[in-house]
């Protein structure tokens, strides 16, 4: 069964523009239950006669060329509603949008909130009376955030309100991205809002900032103009939000991003440029550009100042000729990672260096700690296989210390830093060595 566009506009836009016209019904439940609608039900809507306090849940499927090919997920659609009908939907990614055609989603999930079991990133659009499109971006991002356990349950778009304003009631306004780091941070999470033009970052910069918390599977919010959003009506000049969720490739570098938009449709690509044009305050001659990440809450070193780390790290390893690489040809692919799973990756170089760094200096421990590592690749490597990762930086995140460390595979050595000291360590050897 297809989509009826008079009963369901936002959905059938969802289907012919993000999935190419080919998702049909599958299944329709009615009386299904929505936590978020369930909240504005009790708020609002229960005064409306009509009204019900269940939802409609469209099941859909792809087709093949032999016709139903494979479920999908499926999406809640509201009773009534004074924006979209479009309530909470775990859809999973259109088929362009794999590893095998160089796009990859990183913020995804197996989802059983109602008994389904969906590989996607959530999404929802918000119904005007209690959220706008950052309340919803906010919805998105708290509920991969509770699939990645950060948080131990995420809210409703009307208790997102209620936590930043006191009301669950919008008035049609939005919010202004310091309040919103502010409400995530009382969910618990540690919040970065960054700017470019307070930070003094460049464009690529920006792009380098935002490519390492989705590699590290982490949702960030933009502020874009809408008039330069292919997607929307270019007509239409609004200071926007959109979530970013994942990043594409072409001849081995990063060439753009994968964002939820709320306000019109999920799983959307831009190209560098194209997202750098739209990047900005509407009517702004000085490209402000703003995000917001929400990462655990023992990290306290956004991923901007890793990068700058770096860089004087690498100057102060060649001034002392500690190494006479200047590293500036490789490839950066950042992560944010927990202690637990940087081990199998120190694991996969077949070498004891890195962990017996760690070990000695005893930065594992009961507390959770969390590193950011910068894998570094010729250009033409395989990102994938980080085997063949020429060398990489590891930062403590949480800096309860200074810990820095720099693996040159090619030599089999560990080099790192430790109270303002360089200390070397060399495969099988069991002491490690002060570096002049």
């Amino acid at each position: 069964m297809s989509i009826d566009e008079d009963l369901y506009p936002y959905l059938y836009e969802i289907i012919n523009k993000a999935y190419n016209g080919r998702l049909k019904i599958s299944q329709t439940v009615n009386g299904a239950h929505d936590s978020n609608w369930v909240k504005e039900y009790e708020l609002f809507y229960n005064k409306q006669t009509k009204s019900t306090p269940y939802v409609k849940r469209i099941h859909l499927r792809i087709t093949g060329k032999k016709g139903i090919a494979g479920k999908m997920g499926y999406v809640n659609i509201r009773p009534i509603t004074d924006g979209s009908e479009v309530s909470e939907t775990y859809l999973r990614p259109p088929e362009y949008l794999s590893e095998s055609k160089n796009v990859y989603p990183k913020c995804l999930g197996l989802y059983r909130d109602y008994g389904e079991s969906i590989q996607c990133t959530p999404y929802i659009m918000p119904d005007t009376i209690f959220g706008m499109c950052i309340h919803a971006s906010v919805w998105i991002c708290l509920k991969i955030l509770e699939k990645q356990k950060m948080i131990d349950k995420s809210l409703t778009i009307p208790e997102i309100q209620t936590l930043a304003t006191g009301s669950p009631y919008t008035d049609k306004q939005g919010l202004l991205f310091v309040q919103t780091a502010r409400l995530l941070r009382m969910c618990r999470t540690q919040a970065f809002y960054i700017i470019n033009l307070s930070r003094n970052l460049s464009d690529e910069e920006m792009l380098m900032e935002l490519y390492a918390y989705v590699e590290s599977g982490l949702p960030v919010i933009l502020g874009v103009d809408t008039a330069k959003l292919d997607w929307w009506d270019h007509y239409i000049h609004s200071y926007h939000s959109i979530v970013a969720i994942g990043h594409t490739m072409q001849d081995n570098k990063i060439d753009g991003f994968i964002f939820h938009d709320e306000s019109r449709l999920p799983y959307q690509t831009l190209k560098k440029d194209d997202l750098l044009e739209a990047w900005c305050k509407n009517g702004e001659e000085n490209h402000v550009r703003e995000m917001l990440v929400a990462v655990p809450p023992e990290v306290n070193l956004p991923f901007y100042l890793v990068f700058q780390q770096f860089r004087e790290y690498v100057i102060a390893l060649r001034d002392r000729n500690i190494i006479t690489e200047s590293l500036d040809n490789l490839s950066i692919q950042p992560m944010l990672i927990s202690e637990e799973d940087l081990i199998p990756y120190i694991f996969t170089t077949r070498n004891d260096v890195l962990l017996r760094a760690f070990q000695e200096e005893e930065l594992t421990s009961a507390e959770k700690g969390y590193f950011w590592i910068m894998f570094l690749y010729e250009p033409d490597a395989d990102r994938s296989n980080k085997e063949d990762a020429k060398a990489f930086f590891i930062r403590d995140a949480t800096q309860k210390t200074d810990f820095r460390l720099i693996y040159l595979k090619n030599e089999k050595e560990g080099i790192y830093q430790l109270n303002s000291k360089f200390y070397s360590r060399k495969s099988g050897k069991k002491r490690k060595k002060k570096l002049e």
